[in-house]
């Protein structure tokens, strides 16, 4: 009777180990997941007028989704670019092919236009502060 007791208590305190890990530590998956779960309403670039930082991602691409919501939650104002629309996409590999973003072939997403200089996956505080002091 000793030992279920001790093996019930033992299977209990495990699964509240998991579960705190679950909560607190979550996996690179579930992160992935909550962001999918909470889509960020981002302005379409026709919709801005004036100065705006210019975002170019992806809506599935995780590092877009943060950029645009710290800048959204910053009251930066921001003109967002789907590069997976056809026509955009076209723009903006002519635009930014020379610009030397690209990192063995590829864009590192989102790629951050502000104050006339472009940045591949900068920092939501580093645009922030070029916005700020342009």
């Amino acid at each position: 009777m000793n030992r279920v007791f001790v093996l019930l208590m033992i299977l209990s305190l495990l699964g509240g180990v998991l579960h705190a890990k679950r909560t607190f530590f979550p996996s690179r998956a579930q992160q992935a997941e909550a962001l999918m779960a909470n889509p960020i309403p981002a302005t379409p670039a026709d919709q801005v007028t004036g100065p705006a930082v210019d975002v170019y991602g992806r809506t599935g691409c995780g590092f877009t989704r943060r950029m645009l919501a710290d800048l959204q939650s910053d009251g930066i104002p921001v003109r967002y670019y789907d590069i997976d629309v056809p026509a955009i996409e076209a723009q903006f590999d002519s635009r930014f092919r020379h610009a030397g973003l690209l990192r063995n072939g590829m864009y590192e997403l989102p790629v951050v236009e502000v104050g006339g200089r472009s940045y591949a996956r900068p920092s939501s505080e580093s645009v922030a502060y070029r916005f700020r002091n342009r």
